[in-house]
């Protein structure tokens, strides 16, 4: 017999490989969070992009706010050994009882919306993983939630969120079939977590990739 957890992750799973299945674009993540209520606006965070450093940088950022005495989550990506990895509050990785939970409710948001015709398809692997995790921080009422960019930046699900800073760590060659083929290319897409009025904290860049950082600046 399975468990909620196991029939959660296999459903997941069923949506396709993270990267092969991938759909760039905020429309499906906008439609999905709506219809769970916003959960992205109801905590402020930092968003990390970049090529390098970025899954380091985030935790780092997370361990010297939770260290500040604040109730932090932490959205990372891939995963090394398990799912709920992704997902951490105070450091602690989200219970597979409580992301089986609200994978449900991630999944009957996403079929009512394919139902009335909002989408015709179901939002992706990493597009449910981010609302869950968006879900649980909002729930949970964390004061600072610290997402890590699954891929580029512009077109990314977590770019949905509204950030206090915007961070982006040392910037090299990575996903040109998806980002563009040369670094002022992925600079561009990468640069645009970086939104008006949000501070932006920038690791040192090949002079290639400056441009494009500084025009969103």
């Amino acid at each position: 017999m399975t468990s909620a957890f196991d029939d959660a992750l296999a459903y997941l799973t069923s949506l396709g490989n993270e990267v092969a299945a991938m759909k760039l674009g905020l429309e499906s993540i906008a439609l999905l969070l709506h219809q769970l209520g916003d959960p992205h606006r109801e905590f402020p965070s930092v968003i990390v992009a970049g090529t390098n450093g970025k899954g380091s940088t985030a935790c780092m950022i997370e361990a010297i706010a939770r260290r500040s005495k604040l109730t932090t989550g932490l959205f990372t990506s891939p995963h090394l050994v398990s799912i709920e990895e992704r997902i951490r509050i105070g450091g602690v990785a989200i219970s597979r009882d409580r992301f089986a939970i609200l994978a449900g409710r991630v999944r009957d948001a996403a079929e009512e919306l394919i139902d009335r015709g909002d989408l015709t398809v179901a939002p992706t692997f990493f597009e449910q993983v981010t609302a869950i995790a968006f879900l649980e921080f909002a729930e949970r009422r964390v004061d600072l939630a610290v997402l890590e960019v699954g891929m580029g930046g512009r077109l990314d699900a977590t770019n949905i969120v509204e950030p206090l800073v915007a961070v982006v760590t040392p910037i090299g060659m990575d996903h040109e079939r998806y980002l563009g083929s040369t670094l002022a290319a992925i600079a561009g897409e990468k640069a645009a977590v970086i939104k008006p009025g949000v501070r932006a904290v920038i690791a040192h860049q090949p002079v290639e990739a400056l441009e494009p950082l500084i025009e969103r600046c």
